[in-house]
């Protein structure tokens, strides 16, 4: 056979087709780069930190839904918040406090205004009520023999923040915010409550007992329960 003429010359060897990937020009958007040595992939401080507060605040939360659903559990003292005062007492506390003082002097004990706070632990209606104290003179045991009146504006409302109170009182938080011998008197008289409470054990004069005797005469009284 005759060689071909003019003669052909051999076909030089194809190379691979690049791959779109690597084709000059591909675009290279979407794709993440490889991550270079020593990158350091922590957050921020930035970063760091508001996370942390991220998460105090939520715990603030948390723990304030928290005390806010116990606050008005029942049988857990409810006082008025820091720094809140009540209503100054009307002319039902005051009529109250004329027979309850008629009744102390029956049994040969003075009355006076008390010139110190005194706030026993008390129910939430008893909390916020408007209120005065007087207090049955004892020479031997000055610190005790007050009486607190709470005015309320029917006798029903009396009636019904005078049962509160006994709840409270006879609930084991009530108990412990009082020594245990401790003897209580509730009663309501008219639109006010009337309540003493006292300690055998903790009031050495001997009149203490007579305060009770003496308030056990006035309206109607509101039993603890055992």
């Amino acid at each position: 056979m005759s060689d071909p003429w003019p003669p052909v010359p051999p076909e030089a060897p194809s190379s691979p087709r690049p791959s779109p990937s690597e084709a000059p020009g591909a675009s290279t958007a979407g794709a993440s780069p490889a991550p270079s040595e020593g990158t350091d992939d922590r957050p921020s401080p930035a970063r760091r930190a508001a996370a942390i507060a991220i998460l105090v605040v939520a715990t603030v939360i948390v723990l304030g839904a928290l005390v806010v659903g116990k606050a008005g559990a029942p049988g857990s003292p409810t006082f008025p918040p820091a720094g809140a005062t009540t209503a100054p007492a009307g002319a039902a506390a005051g009529a109250t406090r004329s027979v309850v003082e008629t009744a102390l002097v029956a049994k040969g004990l003075q009355v006076e205004v008390s010139q110190t706070p005194y706030r026993p632990a008390e129910a939430a209606r008893l909390a916020t009520a408007p209120r005065l104290v007087i207090r049955a003179i004892l020479p031997t045991d000055p610190d005790h023999g007050r009486i607190v009146i709470y005015e309320f504006l029917t006798p029903d409302a009396a009636s019904s923040a005078a049962g509160e109170q006994a709840a409270y009182l006879a609930s084991g938080v009530g108990r412990v915010q009082f020594p245990p011998d401790t003897r209580f008197t509730l009663r309501v008289v008219g639109s006010t409550v009337v309540f003493f409470a006292w300690s055998p054990g903790s009031s050495p004069d001997p009149g203490t007992g007579q305060i009770s005797d003496a308030l056990s005469t006035l309206g109607i009284e509101v039993p603890i329960p055992n």
